[in-house]
């Protein structure tokens, strides 16, 4: 993920400044202004749209490393259980 963010640092800072400008809007209650700059910041960092896709490559990679985590666990369990009765048997 640190790597995604870095590769996109310029993107990262404007998304953030525009974000400090919005929650400025947001925490002094004028509601209508921060969605009408929002918006304006939108279609001005198109940028914005290589942040969305960075963040969907992570959560990608993050469930394919859950995924393959998963089936490790489980191919585990079989080749224990697997080995297991084996050597129960071979001990008979």
């Amino acid at each position: 993920m640190k790597e995604i963010l870095q590769e996109n640092s310029d993107a990262v800072r404007q998304a953030g400044e525009a974000l400090v400008e919005i929650g400025t809007e947001l925490a002094a209650g004028r509601i209508e202004n921060a969605l009408g700059r929002l918006e304006a910041a939108q279609q001005q960092y198109q940028a914005w749209a290589e942040l969305d896709q960075a963040i969907i490559d992570i959560q990608e990679a993050v469930h394919d490393r859950k995924n393959t985590l998963a089936v490790q666990q489980i191919l585990t369990e079989l080749v224990g259980t697997i080995l297991g009765s084996a050597l129960r048997t071979g001990m008979h």
